[in-house]
C-alpha cells in the first residue's frame, strides 16, 4: 500500500524525519486518500514533545492554544497528546504530550478518521479500512463516552455520513441519538460551521435522524416533522449544491423556524434577505406561463433564479413545471430586467429625461416590454420614456 502526500505534507514528514523525529498525517486526509478523494487539508502528528517541535522547526508558527499545534510552510503539525475529561463536553480539561501515537488516535472520534501514515507505514489500529470497505462510520470505542466527550461529534457523524455516503454503525447510531440534545451546549458558530459542510454534501438529508432526535432543537429547528415522516428530508437531495437554497429547503422540509434560526446562527442581513426572498418566490406559487414568471421576476433576484426553480420543485410537486418554464423563457430572451431594455439610463439622460426619474421611468418602459416584448426597441422606448417624463 501506498499513499500519495502532498508536496508541503511530505515535506514536514521529512523534516521532522531529519531532526529525529517521527511523525504521521493523521485524521480525514488519509481517509480521504484511502477513499480516493482530494484532500482538502492534511494534518500531521509527531512523536514529540511541544519544545521538541519548536526546536526541530524554529521556522514556524505557534498557533496558540493548549495543544501544542504549529503551522509550517501552511501545514499544522501536532505533537501527540492523550486528553482527560470533558467537563464541558465541548474541550478537554486536561491535554499531556507525549511520544504514544496509539495514545493520540485512541482520542479521535470515529474509526475512519483514526489512521496515521508515515509515508511507509498504515497504522490502524481501529479497523478504520475495513470500515471504508463496508462504507461504515464507527466510533472509536465505546460511543457514549466519545459523544460525551465533544458533542460536536454528533454533529460530525451525520455531515460524514452525508458527505461520504456512509451508513451509521448501529451502537454510534443510537448513541448519537441518545445524547443529540447536548449539542446545545456547542457554540451556534460551530453547528453552523458543520451543518454549512453538511449542506454542501451529496446527502444532506443524512441530517434527518439528528434533527429528528432533538439535536438541533436549540437552534430553532423542529424534529416534529421527522418523527412524522422520516423521509421528509429526502428531497433536499435533489436540490442544487447552493448554500442558500439548500437552507431554505432544509427549514422548509422540516417546518422549522428559519428566522429564529437566523438570529441563533447569525446568518447576516444578506443572507436573511434572500432567505426572504426565496420565501416570497414560494409564496407567489407556480407561474401558470412564461409571461406570468416574466412579471414576478420583475424585482430583480439576488441569487441564481435557476436553483431557486429547481429548489421550489424538489421542495413541492406544485412546481414541477417551474425550471422548464424558467428554461423556456431564458431561450425565448424576451425581456424581464431593466438591464435588458434596449435603451440604458445614460441614453435617457440624453433623451431628456431627468437623473432622478430614470429609475421610475425604466419600471413603467419594463412593464410595457413584458406585456409586448415587440416594444423593445429603442426608438419606441425613448419616445415612450419622453411621454412618461411629466407622470412619473
Amino acid at each position: 500500500m501506498h499513499i500519495e502526500i502532498p508536496e508541503k505534507p511530505a515535506a514536514a514528514l521529512a523534516a521532522l524525519e531529519a531532526a529525529g523525529l517521527h511523525a504521521w498525517a493523521v485524521g480525514g486526509a488519509v481517509r480521504d486518500a484511502l477513499l480516493g478523494r482530494t484532500a482538502a487539508d492534511w494534518d500531521i502528528t509527531v512523536a514529540a514533545q511541544p519544545a521538541q517541535l519548536a526546536a526541530a522547526l524554529p521556522d514556524a508558527k505557534p498557533m496558540g492554544g493548549v495543544y501544542g499545534t504549529v503551522s509550517w510552510h501552511g501545514v499544522e503539525i501536532t505533537p501527540c497528546r492523550a486528553e482527560g475529561g470533558y467537563s464541558d463536553h465541548r474541550h478537554p480539561d486536561a491535554v499531556a504530550f507525549g511520544t504514544d501515537l496509539a495514545a493520540d488516535l485512541a482520542r479521535r472520534d470515529f474509526t475512519v478518521n483514526a489512521m496515521a501514515w508515515d509515508g511507509r507505514t498504515l497504522t490502524d489500529p481501529y479497523g478504520g479500512q475495513a470500515d471504508l470497505q463496508a462504507k461504515l462510520l464507527r466510533c472509536v470505542g465505546e460511543p457514549e463516552i466519545r459523544f460525551g466527550e465533544d458533542a460536536l461529534r454528533i454533529m460530525r457523524l451525520y455531515r460524514f455520513a452525508g458527505m461520504l455516503g456512509f451508513a451509521i454503525e448501529e451502537n454510534t447510531g443510537a448513541a448519537a441519538r441518545r445524547l443529540a440534545p447536548a449539542l446545545a451546549a456547542v457554540s451556534a458558530q460551530r453547528v453552523r460551521g458543520e451543518l454549512n459542510k453538511a449542506c454542501h454534501g451529496a446527502r444532506p438529508s443524512a441530517l434527518a435522524p439528528l434533527i429528528a432526535a432533538d439535536g438541533l432543537t436549540a437552534f430553532g429547528f423542529s424534529g416534529e416533522a421527522l418523527r412524522t415522516d422520516p423521509n421528509a428530508l429526502a428531497p433536499l437531495d435533489a436540490v442544487p449544491d447552493n448554500l442558500l437554497c439548500r437552507w431554505w429547503a432544509l427549514f422548509k422540509l422540516t417546518k422549522s423556524d428559519a428566522y429564529r434560526a437566523g438570529r441563533v446562527f447569525d446568518f447576516g442581513r444578506s443572507f436573511v434577505k434572500d432567505f426572504a426572498r426565496m420565501d416570497a418566490l414560494y409564496a407567489a406559487g407556480c407561474p401558470a406561463d412564461t409571461h406570468a414568471l416574466k412579471r414576478l421576476l420583475m424585482e430583480p433576484v439576488p441569487f441564481s433564479f435557476a436553483d431557486a426553480a429547481e429548489t421550489f420543485a424538489a421542495v413541492s410537486p406544485a412546481f414541477a413545471s417551474l425550471p422548464a418554464l424558467y428554461r423556456a423563457l431564458e431561450k425565448s430572451g424576451e425581456p424581464y430586467r431593466k438591464e435588458q431594455l434596449a435603451v440604458t439610463p445614460a441614453e435617457l439622460l440624453v433623451e431628456g429625461i431627468p437623473g432622478r426619474k430614470i429609475g421610475a421611468v425604466q419600471q413603467c418602459l419594463l412593464k410595457a416590454v413584458v406585456d409586448t416584448p415587440a416594444l423593445n426597441v429603442y426608438p419606441t422606448l425613448a419616445q415612450m420614456a419622453k411621454q412618461l417624463r411629466g407622470m412619473v
